[in-house]
């Protein structure tokens, strides 16, 4: 499931990285590992048991957290960008900007598609916690977005 994820989101940075043209051709590819890694590892912070409400906020359309994750990750990958890759700041807030937003549309539509079944919130969770977590927690989650997937 994790690999699963990295891909998603590293498609998304390519993407948005290959199509800017401010970022140099001899630094896309640091820029993609680097927004890719920051993102993950950002995301592995926010998706944990206890952080349940946000999460299920989050993929019910609660605005004030998508809000808050999207500014922690907006925040470590604009520095990340900066000081590994050497992009500047204006430029890695434009990578940022493109990328959080549709990684985390993608996450919230997959969780939430009935015939996407080994895409949910709890199995991101689990991902995102190396499986750890538990019990009743992932039950809860489960109910509340349709049964477990």
């Amino acid at each position: 499931m994790l690999d699963n994820i990295i891909k998603l989101v590293k498609e998304q940075a390519l993407g948005a990285i290959s199509g800017n043209a401010q970022v140099p051709a001899d630094k896309q590819e640091a820029a993609v590992e680097t927004t890719t890694t920051s993102i993950v590892d950002g995301l592995k912070d926010h998706f944990t048991p206890d952080n349940l409400s946000a999460i299920t906020n989050l993929f019910s359309g609660g605005a004030s957290d998508m809000e808050g994750i999207s500014s922690s990750l907006q925040g470590s990958v604009v520095s990340a960008l900066s000081e590994k890759v050497g992009l500047s700041k204006e430029v890695a807030n434009s990578v940022a900007s493109a990328v959080i937003p549709a990684v985390i549309g993608i996450f919230s539509k997959k969780a939430n598609d009935p015939n996407d079944s080994g895409f949910s919130v709890e199995s991101l969770i689990k991902a995102f916690s190396g499986g750890k977590g538990g019990g009743g927690i992932f039950d809860a989650l489960g109910s509340l977005f349709g049964g477990n997937k």
